[in-house]
């Protein structure tokens, strides 16, 4: 098979999404030695892969970051290079694939609807009509749509009924093996670099409605207020947008000095941030995947997160899981966890063994055999 992935949409700054376009090109190249790629990546990011990649692999990097350049790419450029190449498959990893078709098989990946069931969580792009319209139109003319979770292919059949369910695939995310346990030694050398405090619950993610970050807030603002804790807040992130309402929460006489938002910080640091905290806390109020809960139980954190899609189906049985909406219920979690060392030693083992389950091994299999099974089904339809 010739196969072109689109990897236009990768930020430098990496998000969920960012980090599975990235790890599901390193590991294709791993897991697959006969068939043959062609990565299209902006012209920034044209040394990510530069010596880590097979022969059968190729990077091509000429579109330009902004956004209109990478629009034009995908859905001008794009086509044309494809049918150039003679590709079989193009796969559009981010949600939109090209109009114009061509003569390929497609496979798109969905990672939540979130900008469907939240919009009002969403900025203005994602919930333009413009936007949403487009997502439509690709998951309705894809030939595989690939998705990380179970809650997201019933929220794709929710939304778009007219759908075909067999071309929905589920295809779950990794946790890469830098997520670990270190010694003490390591993490206090980082914790120092990083200006962090000795004790600290954490949060990582991009600082946006969606995390349900005012809530988090409100619980640690409650323990500290009770004298329930001595630990500081962590939320390491970039600011997305609708943060205002956080900072002012943060500026709270009662938390001046006890929480720290980092912004965003290097993937080199983050295995070391989680494996420093006492205690980690994802209450987001829905998602595609999840990829922080699992990461930090793959340092040995104990972890509460939302009784909510995904993290319901990747977490339930080895972390706290409260409402989202349920300030009170927080609360009190962070509280157990943060004064029962048993029951924090119960969750910490729960969660490694958990996470040990998510592989980008799988992930890199899991889309290896979807397009093949995309390229079958072509084939007897031409023969048909």
């Amino acid at each position: 098979m010739r196969i072109a992935i689109d990897l236009t949409a990768l930020l430098p700054q990496l998000s969920g999404v960012d980090t599975y376009m990235k790890q599901l090109v390193l590991h294709l190249g791993r897991v697959d030695h006969d068939n043959r790629y062609k990565i299209f990546v902006n012209f920034e990011d044209r040394n990510l892969f530069r010596g880590i990649l097979p022969a059968n692999v190729t990077v091509v990097s000429f579109c330009m970051r902004p956004r209109l350049c990478r629009l034009l790419f995908q859905q001008i450029v794009l086509p044309i290079a494809a049918n150039q190449s003679d590709a079989d498959i193009v796969h559009s990893p981010s949600f939109i694939m090209p109009l114009y078709r061509g003569r390929q098989r497609h496979v798109l990946t969905i990672h939540d609807m979130t900008f469907f069931s939240l919009p009002k969580h969403h900025n203005l792009l994602r919930r333009s009509a413009l936007y949403r319209h487009a997502v439509l139109k690709s998951i309705r003319r894809s030939d595989a749509i690939l998705t990380p979770s179970h809650a997201t292919r019933h929220a794709v059949q929710k939304i778009v009924p007219d759908v075909d369910p067999k071309k929905i695939q589920v295809t779950p995310l990794g946790v890469g093996k830098e997520f670990r346990l270190y010694s003490e030694q390591e993490v206090h050398a980082a914790r120092g670099r990083l200006q962090l405090p000795a004790s600290y619950i954490l949060y990582v993610g991009t600082i946006e409605p969606r995390k349900n970050l005012l809530r988090l807030v409100e619980s640690y603002r409650r323990l500290v207020t009770k004298g329930d804790t001595v630990d500081h807040l962590v939320l390491v992130g970039r600011l997305g947008w609708g943060y205002q309402h956080l900072l002012k929460l943060v500026d709270d006489a009662h938390l001046k000095g006890r929480v720290r938002l980092t912004g965003y910080l290097a993937q080199s640091d983050l295995p070391y941030i989680y494996a420093g905290a006492k205690l980690f806390v994802y209450p987001s109020i829905l998602e595609g995947f999840g990829l922080p809960p699992l990461e930090a139980m793959a340092c040995g954190v104990p972890t509460i997160s939302s009784l909510s899609s995904s993290l319901i189906e990747n977490l339930q049985g080895a972390a706290e899981l409260i409402p989202p909406e349920d300030t009170e219920a927080l609360t009190d979690a962070m509280k157990r966890l943060l004064q029962d060392p048993s029951l924090r030693a119960k969750r910490r083992q729960e969660g490694m063994e958990r996470a040990a389950k998510f592989s980008w091994e799988d992930t890199a299999r899991h889309t290896l055999n979807c397009y093949r099974d995309v390229v079958a089904g072509h084939a007897l339809e031409r023969r048909a």
